[in-house]
């Protein structure tokens, strides 16, 4: 595998593993969330969908942030 493919592989289980992190607590609140809203199922898969996919794009910013802050200073030491 090459080095690039390597990073990338790297990057993504990193994240995954971060993701999975984050997600089973906050899965866990916004479950009794709705629950105490009294949500309905519908509502749920809303109110779910809609605050992990803003704490995906924030994580993956910084994520992606992180690995291209790496990778420049490790062209610049070069």
């Amino acid at each position: 595998m090459g080095t690039m493919k390597k990073l990338a592989f790297r990057e993504a289980v990193i994240d995954t593993a971060l993701a999975a992190t984050i997600n089973m607590p906050l899965n866990y609140v916004l479950v009794v969330i709705a629950f105490s809203l009294q949500l309905s199922a519908l509502e749920t898969t809303i109110f779910l969908t809609a605050v992990f996919t803003v704490f995906a794009i924030i994580r993956k910013y910084y994520v992606r942030l992180h690995f291209e802050r790496r990778k420049l200073r490790a062209s610049d030491a070069c």
